[in-house]
């Protein structure tokens, strides 16, 4: 059997007539990110120490991406997040009424202006990401480290071939 650091080419892994509607990895992969999106939320929810935050999980993405993926603007963020502009527009409004981040004018123009975590939103993030771990630990119960070194490898596949 080729290790997963093999190049394999299998380009009919699904038949049309053959691929069943709710077990395709398609549909199991945003199936669980709908699970997941609700724990998170929940846990941040009901954590004694995450709820004075009021942060979703789709505003910890934001997070994230400003933080960690040093994405600085809202156009980009739509892009690599998947949300229009309106909704994210409303979702930076909250995290900036927040404290969490801030839209900062650029100078070179006008018009632009780039996002940054602030302080508060720095000191958050870790609890915030704590909070994420826990519900990824608890979804991944049963399952070994080596599924899910597997797993990661087949998804970074799937977004190399992308």
């Amino acid at each position: 059997m080729p290790s997963m650091s093999e190049t394999i080419e299998n380009p009919a892994t699904y038949a049309p007539h053959e691929m069943g509607l709710r077990d395709n990895v398609g549909s199991l992969i945003f199936q669980a990110r709908l699970v997941m999106t609700a724990n998170i939320d929940q846990e941040f929810a009901e954590d004694p120490h995450l709820a004075g935050l009021d942060v979703t999980a789709a505003q910890f993405g934001i997070l994230a991406y400003v933080l960690k993926r040093n994405v600085n603007s809202a156009c980009e963020l739509c892009h690599q997040m998947d949300y229009d502009r309106g909704a994210m527009s409303r979702m930076i409004d909250r995290l900036e009424a927040k404290g969490l981040i801030r839209r900062v004018p650029l100078a070179h123009t006008r018009r632009g202006v780039a996002l940054e975590v602030t302080e508060e939103g720095k000191a958050a993030f870790p609890k915030l990401q704590a909070g994420v771990a826990r519900v990824l630990n608890r979804l991944l119960r049963g399952v070994s480290k080596a599924q899910v070194r597997e797993a990661e490898n087949v998804l970074k596949r799937m977004l190399a071939n992308a």
